[in-house]
């Protein structure tokens, strides 16, 4: 019997009976039972992973609702410059203050130049001898070796090689004939020095030290080992002497991004529920057995599981109480004055009226631009307000944001109670975690217990047999007595 262990027997020795066969009929029978808990176990499998899907749905709308529930996230803030050849924005803050800048001097980074050179990239220097230079703080100074066959470009690559342990690049430009020492930072504590017995040969100057950066925020001088730095709040990156100030923009065309992300998760959510919550089970598709897979190609297993699956969360208790909620904390009023906005409504966001959509939404833009531009502070209360004012019945003192956030969580925290939090197959505390448990235990007595009834079959059908062959051979017996 397919599943079970059984021990090898012999059969079929009166040549009077298909045992095998009669016993397997007889087994397929018998394990009915088995086939029904296997069943309710895939099922609960199923169930547990589509629970698990919506989980992950309702992450997704309350990660979009996180990010309505803070103030910050309405007003984007950024700097502008007024001069870009001067310096130039590269990130704003939330509190850029508006700042006129003199950029006097730009950071640099210390360089050698060598003399000119007549070598060619790729061909032997056809030198001898050593370019030392000495390590940043802690490290051993680095002593690069030439011989007659070193090129150029190999001692430039060698210099990259240590540029962690010297802070010192180099490169060679071909079209000049000079080999450029640089040091990797910017700021008067770089320095480039170089040594050795062909240091002399190739470099009229051996050491270098790099510059500040020197620039006055509002009249007051400031210095700076690089050219990115920060002033009042923004990022700023100077690119050249001169003059220019930083000013602010309020860029608020993303929190309308933002709503309509919202609007269009919401409804995503609410068609994947309502599709889940009342599609019904099909008693025709139920999960396939084993023998019954073999019979079947893989499209025609893949066609019958979504089929018998569809409806594994039809009425489900969670599902509809979820979208309950979501929908209350949509059509609650915010306790605010009577000429304030209040409901989501008076931004262009209404309930479509059309009953097969189940309670979606959908946006005016014209209306819901028109409220953020004339209207911002109160579009913005709606989502964000929190309040410690008296409760007024029917209205809530809390931001749409933050009642369907907390409700989520508890939807999900629902969910996690029932399913727990491992893979589909987990068998821990859980609501389905203790369902599986008693499922396998079930199906582990049912296989025993078959092997059993197995087990006497094939006694039973084995003294059968004897009892035939003694008899055949007793016919046989009988019969050459009277023929004799």
């Amino acid at each position: 019997m397919a599943g079970i262990s059984s021990p090898t027997r012999l059969t079929g020795f009166s040549g009077a009976l298909d045992t095998e066969g009669l016993i397997k009929k007889l087994m397929q029978t018998e394990r009915l039972p088995l086939v029904n808990i296997q069943k309710k176990k895939q099922q609960a499998l199923w169930k547990r992973e589509d629970y698990q899907n919506v989980n992950k749905a309702m992450l997704s709308f309350r990660n979009t609702m996180n990010n309505l529930r803070f103030e910050k996230n309405f007003e984007k803030i950024t700097a502008t410059s007024t001069n870009t050849s001067v310096l130039s924005i590269s990130t704003g803050g939330a509190n850029i203050g508006t700042s006129n800048v003199e950029v006097k001097q730009l950071a640099e980074s210390a360089t050698i130049i060598s003399n000119k050179l007549s070598y060619k990239p790729g061909e032997s220097m056809g030198l001898a001898g050593t370019i030392d230079l000495p390590a940043l703080a802690g490290g051993n100074n680095v002593s690069i070796q030439v011989t007659t066959d070193s090129t150029i470009d190999s001692v430039v690559k060698d210099i990259n090689m240590n540029s962690a342990t010297t802070g010192v690049r180099a490169s060679f430009d071909a079209s000049s004939g000079h080999l450029f020492l640089t040091s990797t930072t910017t700021g008067q504590n770089a320095k480039v020095q170089v040594s050795g017995s062909l240091a002399a040969s190739l470099f009229s100057k051996t050491d270098a030290t790099g510059k500040d950066a020197k620039y006055l925020v509002n009249g007051t001088e400031i210095t700076a080992s690089s050219n990115n730095v920060m002033i009042n709040g923004a990022q700023v990156l100077l690119t050249g002497v001169g003059t220019a100030s930083i000013g602010t923009k309020v860029d608020k065309s993303g929190v309308i991004d933002d709503i309509k992300k919202f609007v269009a998760e919401y409804n995503a959510l609410v068609e994947l529920f309502n599709t889940a919550a009342t599609t019904k089970l099909s008693r025709d598709y139920t999960p396939l057995t084993d023998e019954e897979k073999e019979a079947l190609s893989e499209s025609q297993i893949e066609k019958w599981e979504k089929k018998a699956r569809e409806g594994i969360l039809y009425n489900d208790s969670i599902l509809k109480d979820t979208l309950s909620t979501m929908r209350q904390s949509l059509n609650t009023p915010l306790n605010v004055p009577k000429d304030q906005i209040s409901m989501l409504s008076q931004i262009g966001i209404t309930v479509n009226s059309d009953w097969r959509e189940n309670g979606k939404l959908e946006i005016d833009e014209a209306k819901l631009e028109e409220a953020i531009t004339s209207n911002f502070e109160q579009v913005k209360q709606l989502f964000v307000m929190t309040s410690s004012a008296a409760e007024v019945p029917g209205k809530s003192n809390e931001g749409i944001a933050d009642r369907l956030y907390n409700a989520l969580n508890k939807q999900m925290e629902a969910i996690k109670k029932k399913i727990g939090v491992g893979s589909v197959d987990t068998i821990d505390d859980s609501v389905m975690g203790k369902q599986l448990k008693e499922l396998n235990a079930q199906e582990a007595r049912w296989k025993s217990k078959l092997l059993d009834i197995e087990n006497r079959y094939y006694k039973q059908f084995t003294a059968m047999e004897t009892a035939l062959q003694k008899m055949n051979a007793q016919q046989s017996s009988l019969a050459s007595l009277i023929g004799g």
